[in-house]
């Protein structure tokens, strides 16, 4: 009997969504959970406050990419000869380009362990973001009364995503979160690949002295992994991502199809 709950549940897992998804999931086998009223009109079917939030979410994300691409840059004075694999791809897809970045931060010098696990944990959840971002943008009208719209990605899955205007303004201030992130992130990457080493003019010399690396990670570096730190703080706690409206009866409808003899 224990196995075949355990099977019954893994199966489900594997096929759909349990209720506690966030802003995606796989969409619900269970008819019952389908809309009874359907609307295509975009302008019908969303608020004008929904279409802004959609609109302003496409335009934060074209700035992190640009932002991505303006760190990415830095790989050219990197340690290692990492960015010679960057000619070998006409273009590189944002999660290209930040396999990159990992790998350069893999190498470093200055950043120590704490460090890159904070620039990594950003680059995850920008990651997870973009996944966000392009269902929502190449999304489908579904379920426009609780916010829920369809989407089919690259590999022709089908998903649910969140459109309900507190999804929405959720993922966009998650968005400006990151990007803020990322702004620290790019001056760590200047000060790692010594693309702009900070330093002091020598009044008796005359001359411009680069600091030391004791320097750098004693007294340069922490104050930003601080900043990067209580970033990251806000993201998590300030602006969590909801969960689906329905999530309440997906759960009762799983639960009592996993208790129903097979």
């Amino acid at each position: 009997m224990v196995k075949n709950l355990t099977t019954a549940k893994a199966l489900r897992t594997k096929q759909g969504p349990d209720g506690s998804e966030t802003m995606k999931r796989r969409v619900p086998k269970d008819p019952s959970l389908r809309p009874k009223v359907f609307e295509f009109d975009p302008k019908k079917a969303y608020t004008l406050e929904q279409l802004s939030e959609i609109g302003a979410i496409a335009l934060r994300w074209n700035q992190i990419e640009a932002q991505l691409d303006f760190v990415g840059s830095f790989i050219l004075f990197a340690k290692t000869p990492i960015w010679l694999r960057i000619s070998i791809e006409k273009e590189l897809s944002t999660n290209s380009k930040i396999t990159l970045l990992k790998e350069s931060l893999s190498h470093s010098t200055l950043l120590n362990s704490d460090a890159r696990s904070c620039i990594e944990d950003c680059f995850a959840q920008i990651q997870k973001a973009r996944g966000y971002r392009n269902a929502i943008v190449h999304h489908h009208i579904y379920d426009h009364k609780n916010g829920i719209g369809a989407f089919v990605d690259h590999s022709s899955s089908a998903y649910q995503i969140l459109v309900s205007i507190d999804a929405l303004k959720a993922l966009y201030a998650t968005l400006g979160i990151l990007q803020e992130e990322l702004r620290v992130i790019d001056l760590l990457f200047r000060i790692e690949m010594d693309a702009q080493r900070p330093g002091r003019w020598n009044k008796v010399t005359g001359t411009f002295e680069a600091l030391s690396a004791a320097e750098l990670t004693n007294d340069i570096i922490p104050p930003h992994i601080t900043r990067l730190r209580a970033l990251q703080r806000s993201r998590r706690e300030c602006y969590r991502l909801p969960k689906f409206p329905d999530a309440d009866l997906l759960r009762e409808i799983n639960e009592r199809n996993t208790s129903s003899p097979s």
